[in-house]
């Protein structure tokens, strides 16, 4: 049962977008009839993995671009999530946390990535480092911001039990808190993998000299629109296989309590 339904789903959230995606864009391809404006997928495609297994203009692979980039956003997204669980908490448990945070939290939150970005990457002398800071500081506010609604929705109900039957502060976070805040972690992760993504391609795109987005920088300039989408196709690729390949099914065998509550 549980296959018939991953199968429905993979087919009318990956399978039929992706076709019609590709169905348009062969027939715009065909309809410009002009390689060096819009190449055809096929084209694409094949360019791709030609990328993927040879090395390019820098002596590296497609795969080792994307194997750095990929290092950043780990590390990045790792980092972030931990201060956003820690501060969340603290917030939650801290009225003096609470007051400071709350007022610098929409500050850093309404800074435009773009203009962030740069300034970090002077800071750092266009360094991982400056990528890594630059995510942190553009995505952990909104993590912070997740996880600490998270712990003001607590079920007080729960807690008064817990209270009631002299539960320990172990079993209380074991068993309340952890159950409860397990959804808004993983919500936080998702949404922070998400923007951390586009963060470190857009900041390898302003100076880093490896990773996918230093390639996208690369064609630009060469006019090359064709190894630009290939590229990119890439590590859109990557991004579909951990989101659907990885964790939607993590999401599903951790949170199916849920649904069979429920029903």
């Amino acid at each position: 049962m549980m296959r018939k339904v991953v199968a429905a789903g993979w087919i009318s959230q990956i399978a039929i977008p992706i076709a019609a995606f590709v169905a348009m864009w062969q027939l715009a391809a065909m309809a410009i009839a002009n390689p060096a404006t819009l190449p055809t997928p096929a084209h694409v495609f094949s360019l791709a993995i030609e990328f993927s297994l040879q090395p390019g203009p820098r002596g590296y692979t497609a795969i080792y671009h994307l194997e750095r980039t990929f290092l950043r956003v780990l590390i990045a997204t790792v980092i972030a999530l931990s201060l956003s669980v820690v501060f969340g908490i603290l917030m939650w448990r801290s009225e003096t946390v609470e007051a400071v945070l709350s007022d610098w939290l929409p500050f850093w939150m309404t800074i435009p990535t773009v203009i962030l970005i740069l300034i970090c990457m002077i800071l750092f002398q266009f360094s991982t480092m400056s990528v890594i800071v630059a995510v942190l500081v553009a995505a952990t506010p909104f993590g912070i911001v997740n996880l600490w609604e998270g712990m003001k929705s607590v079920d007080t109900g729960l807690l008064e039990m817990t209270a009631a039957f002299d539960a320990s502060s172990f079993q209380v976070w074991k068993d309340v808190y952890v159950p409860h805040l397990s959804p808004y972690i993983f919500g936080t992760f998702r949404y922070i993998l998400g923007m951390v993504w586009k963060i470190v391609a857009l900041a390898e795109v302003f100076g880093i000299q490896s990773g996918i987005g230093s390639m996208f920088r690369y064609w630009y300039s060469q006019g090359r629109i064709d190894a630009l989408l290939a590229y990119l196709l890439v590590f859109v690729l990557v991004m579909l296989t951990i989101e659907y390949g990885v964790l939607k099914p993590v999401e599903w065998r951790t949170f199916k309590w849920r649904d069979s509550n429920v029903s």
